[in-house]
């Protein structure tokens, strides 16, 4: 597994949503092993396996066609 990002577990639950509505496997971690679970500020990662995790990138942080395109 390879980590894709890293921080606040509001985001971290948003990443994996995204992630699998992709069909991609994330799964979040958390970072400190007495986390508070319903501390949604608290640290955590999101995983994905190694040969998901170029696709992953690409959906996270390229910019999309409409990003991209000249109006």
């Amino acid at each position: 597994m390879k980590t894709i990002f890293q921080g606040q577990a509001v985001k971290s639950e948003l990443i994996v949503l995204m992630l699998e509505k992709w069909e991609l496997h994330p799964q979040m971690k958390e970072v400190s092993a007495d986390a508070d679970t319903d501390d949604l500020d608290r640290d955590t990662c999101v995983m994905v396996p190694a040969d998901e995790e170029e696709r992953a990138r690409q959906i996270l942080f390229e910019d999309s066609r409409y990003d991209q395109a000249e109006f």
